[in-house]
């Protein structure tokens, strides 16, 4: 007699994971990773795609299939998931930075909960992912003096934007033959960015303040291509993603206040001002089992063809690089001293973003270290990554950035779905 696809583990694990996941849409997050003041642009900080493995890779991997761990830089390496299992990954971070420019320096600390995802086989040639990742933050405090129109008299005003957008997504990848395999994302945008204004004529309490919000409710695609084939016992693989252009609509409230905190005016309607522009990305990818994986990324986001109010003169495309290697200098066993079980990972990061303020692009460069550390039973891990960076510039009284950034994830792969024999 044959029991059906079972376990109690994995309907329980399904009941929790739906639980948290409705909390997580529900309540909007204020911990950002991101203190830049870059991040006043457009739908502020984009964030790049990445959970623990490839976070520990500074983030490449658009070539490399799922396999034990989750791999959401590409839809279609879904495909790559054990048919037998369930894998889990989620994952916190947390930031130290510096912020500097040729007057003020600025130290801090932020963190939050980065991501959770889950993905599984349906069929031999069908699987599927879900989750809740950062789409884009805001987190700046501007201050800046104005002269009065027609008047010889100075006025202050300060700006402080937070908030963020998360992305609910369900991907599905279907693969194609021997070789190929699509996957497409359908995400579900969500979040609020907060822009504030505060106007000091004199003293120490604005005169007028503004409140601007965007109450985002959206939907988002995505799609992915992988071609891989074997010779001499390597896997080698190509991907590419691509995203279209796309308005994201919101909700547009604006505020009015007095020097009472009284409300004196404002506006309320709906609106998708808010664009994110094509998103291209290609991957090489080198995978020889059990001893090493390399992945070289290249990603562009066509920022020079959108427009958004104020603000179109200072898009120029947007280019990424980024290289990573995961190493097995020694093969797994278990009566192996436990640093020879982990997995060493690094990765270097090369990106000219969007803006060009003044004549100066802003540009990010990081380098990653990172480690995978097994779990009991050899299938899950404990994934941690640091990565030193620097963004932006001191330059023409813009803002540098120098920061630390410390992942920490869990993936956990359960054998979920089998066939046993009762007696």
């Amino acid at each position: 007699m044959h029991n059906l696809r079972f376990t109690i583990f994995a309907g329980r694990f399904f009941a929790g994971l739906f639980i948290l996941l409705l909390l997580l849409t529900g309540v909007e997050s204020k911990a950002q990773n991101t203190v830049s003041p870059y991040s006043v642009f457009g739908p502020g900080e984009i964030q790049n795609r990445g959970f623990s493995s490839s976070q520990g890779m500074a983030g490449a991997g658009i070539a490399l299939k799922s396999g034990n761990y989750l791999n959401n830089l590409n839809p279609a390496s879904y495909t790559g998931i054990d048919s037998l299992r369930i894998i889990s990954e989620f994952g916190v971070a947390a930031k130290t930075y510096t912020l500097s420019s040729q007057k003020e320096l600025k130290n801090g600390f932020t963190g939050n909960l980065s991501h959770i995802g889950l993905g599984f086989r349906y069929t031999s040639w069908l699987a599927g992912s879900f989750g809740v990742v950062p789409f884009s933050t805001i987190n700046y405090s501007i201050v800046k003096t104005n002269y009065m129109e027609g008047v010889d008299q100075q006025y202050t005003s300060d700006y402080v934007g937070s908030g963020g957008i998360s992305q609910f997504y369900f991907g599905n990848a279907l693969r194609i033959g021997k070789h190929l395999s699509f996957g497409v994302n359908f995400s579900y945008m969500f979040g609020s960015l907060i822009q504030e204004e505060n106007i000091y004529a004199s003293g120490y309490v604005p005169n007028m303040q503004v409140k601007r919000y965007d109450y985002m409710r959206s939907l988002y695609f995505d799609y992915g291509l992988q071609y891989s084939f074997k010779k001499n016992k390597k896997e080698y693989s190509l991907g590419v993603t691509f995203a279209p252009e796309q308005d994201l609509r919101s909700k547009h409230v604006v505020v009015v206040y007095d020097n009472s905190f009284e409300q004196v005016g404002g506006d309320e309607y709906n609106t998708d001002y808010l664009t994110v522009p094509n998103i291209l990305g290609v991957g090489l990818g080198v995978v020889n089992p059990g001893k090493y994986k390399f992945a070289l990324d290249y990603s562009f986001q066509e920022w020079s063809k959108v427009s958004y109010p104020t603000q179109g003169s200072d898009f120029v495309d947007l280019h990424r690089v980024v290289a990573g290697l995961e190493l097995r200098p020694w093969p797994y066993s278990a009566v192996n001293a436990a640093y020879k079980n982990w997995i060493y990972r690094f990765g270097v990061n090369y990106q000219r973003s969007y803006l060009n303020l003044g004549g100066s692009t802003i540009n990010d460069k990081s380098f990653t270290v990172g480690l995978g550390i097994p779990l009991p039973g050899k299938i899950s891990e404990v994934n941690i990554s640091v990565t030193g960076g620097i963004n932006g510039t001191t330059s023409r009284n813009l803002v540098q950035e120098k920061y630390l950034l410390f992942n920490l994830g869990f993936n956990l792969n359960e054998i979920a779905f089998m066939r046993r024999v009762i007696d």
